[in-house]
């Protein structure tokens, strides 16, 4: 699985490269938001540099980490990277699982970025039970609480679908959205 390794600094020997401060699915990265901060005591070009918000959505919730890059070609670069390695981490494993409860019984919600959304009764395996499958393209809406709960609107013959995702449902989110922009930016 491809992993996104957060430093609190440049690491200088084997042993720090095998400490990150984080260290998050790729699959569940998102590049958040890019622009230009200036300090606070200074309004001159010098004192301006290009910062970005990376998330990675997690069990226990999402991290958010600001970084700064030097000039708006290197941000660039790092958008394009994040981008890039997020649409290949769901491109690479295509299926992703996550354990929930669909009206109180224990289910596994997969994630397949040909086939869409399925929701299987108990767990995976042969004897496991498709209480519904959609693709993509029927997904409507998706929302969730923040702290457990995730809401897929197939439109109207299904209504909104509530599950409990047992954790924080923010790597499903993240999950979803990138597979949404690998297909998207396959597309083009």
């Amino acid at each position: 699985m491809a992993k996104v390794l957060i430093y609190e600094s440049a690491p200088w020997s084997v042993e720090a490269w095998s400490r990150p401060l984080e260290c998050c699915s790729l699959a569940s990265t998102r590049l958040a938001g890019a622009g230009s901060s200036s300090s606070v005591n200074s309004n001159s070009a010098a004192n301006q540099s290009t910062v970005f918000c990376v998330r990675c959505g997690t069990a226990r919730g999402v991290i958010s980490h600001w970084l700064r890059a030097e000039t708006h070609r290197d941000m660039a670069a790092w958008a394009r990277a994040l981008v890039q390695g997020s649409h290949n981490a769901v491109s690479y494993q295509r299926e992703f699982s996550f354990r929930c409860l669909y009206q109180g019984r224990p289910c596994q919600l997969i994630v397949h970025l040909d086939r869409g959304f399925s929701l299987l009764e108990g767990g995976i395996g042969p004897s496991s039970k498709a209480i519904w499958c959609h693709p993509f393209d029927r997904l409507k809406g998706s929302a969730d609480d923040g702290i457990r709960c995730l809401f897929l609107d197939f439109g109207a013959e299904d209504g909104e679908i509530e599950l409990d995702m047992e954790c924080c449902p923010k790597p499903v989110v993240f999950v979803l959205h990138n597979c949404l922009s690998a297909k998207v930016h396959s597309l083009a």
